[in-house]
């Protein structure tokens, strides 16, 4: 049998109300020619079952069971196993619209591309729509990628919503396997865009981003203080290794104040990072950034500022 040109990786934990819903947006694609990867990451629910049953239906999607890793280790395992010359990420509580693959295949091989990104909808519980899209659009290099978007404040470019070469994914890509990070998205963009001679970024909505109350992000057990310094260690890193650090060093300060405050739910004042991030000279930072570097140093106001802010958006 054929290598399929694309293989859509989908990641399973604790999804089984989603996880149907997930699927189906893949079996309904305008574009045929892909596999399926369930990476199930020990997850004590149904969903498990559901996969497998979804398996033994369809002989294009593929099981893989592994304990529980992390995000980042599912994700592995299942470009690991993936045939497709191209790799589309899907969360399972998300879904992707019917002409969503054919449209980012389109964009990568129409223009040479070794990645592509397209804009999403962020769908709430009462299922109004909010489109969210790109700053700027158009073809850029690697590196441009990595300093107009990767580490900018307010970019939307994370580990779903684009299509990539399966080559660009070496295992240098991904967090050391013993590290278990807060998040993988900007550690994993840094790896790739080494590797990336052209990027695209288009406004074609590719994805359904559904808002989860249980998800990992929501629920943020893994957003611990000592966890987000060893993530911003890791990025410098990378960073210095490729010689970029000292004209992106500003960049990923400005990053640093933002994960310790919307990040961090329980902020230690004793911590050296936080110390660290407080003694930043903010002059070059925008002017949100500024402020909030200021708030920090009184975490109780901080959550209060936040907090009413969140409410008159809602309202």
């Amino acid at each position: 049998m054929p290598a399929p040109a694309i293989s859509v990786i989908i990641p399973i934990y604790n999804t089984q109300s989603t996880l149907a819903r997930c699927i189906d947006s893949v079996l309904n694609q305008t574009f045929t020619d892909l596999e399926i990867i369930l990476v199930d990451d020990g997850t004590p629910d149904r969903a498990a079952a559901i996969a497998d049953d979804y398996a033994a239906r369809h002989k294009h999607i593929i099981v893989i069971h592994q304990p529980n890793r992390g995000l980042a280790e599912a994700r592995r395992a299942g470009i690991h196993a993936a045939h497709g010359t191209y790799i589309v990420p899907l969360d399972s509580d998300d879904t992707l619209p019917p002409h969503a693959i054919e449209l980012l295949h389109q964009r990568i091989t129409a223009d040479d591309l070794d990645m592509a990104y397209g804009a999403h909808r962020r769908i709430g519980h009462d299922g109004k729509a909010l489109m969210a899209h790109h700053r700027t659009t158009g073809i850029m290099s690697g590196n441009e990628f990595l300093s107009r978007e990767v580490l900018a404040p307010g970019s939307i470019c994370g580990a779903w919503a684009n299509i990539s070469r399966r080559s660009l994914w070496t295992d240098d890509v991904f967090p050391p396997s013993d590290c278990r990070l807060p998040s993988e998205d900007v550690f994993i963009l840094v790896g790739l865009s080494e590797r990336i001679r052209r990027i695209g970024l288009f406004d074609d909505v590719v994805y359904d981003y559904y808002y989860n109350p249980q998800s990992l992000t929501s629920l943020g057990p893994l957003h611990r203080q000592d966890l987000w310094r060893r993530y911003f260690a890791l990025v410098r890193e990378k960073l210095q290794r490729r010689g970029l650090l000292c004209s992106l060093e500003q960049q990923v300060r400005v990053m640093e104040v933002d994960r310790l405050a919307f990040y961090c739910p329980v902020i230690d004042t004793d911590d050296s990072w936080y110390k660290n991030v407080l003694a930043y000279d903010t002059s070059g930072f925008d002017l949100k950034h500024r402020i909030l570097q200021r708030l920090l140093r009184h975490p109780w106001l901080l959550r209060a500022t936040i907090a009413i802010k969140r409410s008159i958006l809602r309202n």
